[in-house]
């Protein structure tokens, strides 16, 4: 029956659509996970370094030049951080930009199916509309049942 396969055909689109959008959304929660993780990576390494040191000016107080090229070493390790930080992020920004492009073209994609599928649909049920409406009108002789009854209520009412 070509409605049980418009109907199938829309739900799949349905499922489409909500299987494309869920997968964005993982992939936004994986994004967030990852640059999460390297920012607490990043913390920690700059934690380390600030415990490096203060270890070192506590050993050596008047080292003024060990305890400058220390904290220029550290800071330039924080700078770098800091730049691969931003790397990752312009990367995901990149990828945010493709994986909605693809979530769209999947959701438009399947709404467009949806949209045929129930079209297919309402053409079936026109159809089928109009063939009893046309088996009904056969069977009163080219009157309508209600029209049929309310003219012989006229006829009655005339006598």
């Amino acid at each position: 029956m070509p409605n049980d396969d418009a109907a199938t055909k829309y739900y799949e689109a349905l499922n489409e659509t909500s299987d494309a959008l869920i997968d964005g959304i993982r992939a936004a929660n994986n994004r967030g996970h990852r640059f999460t993780t390297a920012l607490i990576e990043q913390a920690q390494e700059n934690q380390r370094d600030a415990a490096e040191i203060t270890r070192k000016w506590a050993a050596a107080p008047f080292d003024m030049i060990g305890l400058l090229s220390s904290i220029t070493e550290s800071t330039t390790k924080a700078q770098g951080r800091a730049l691969d930080a931003t790397r990752q992020v312009f990367s995901e920004f990149s990828d945010i930009q493709k994986e909605t492009r693809d979530v769209m073209q999947r959701v438009i994609s399947a709404n467009r199916s949806a949209g045929e599928a129930s079209v297919d649909m309402a053409r079936t049920a026109f159809a089928q509309a109009t063939t009893a409406v046309q088996s009904a009108t056969d069977r009163t002789n080219g009157k309508p049942a209600d029209a049929k009854a309310s003219s012989s209520k006229t006829d009655a009412k005339v006598s």
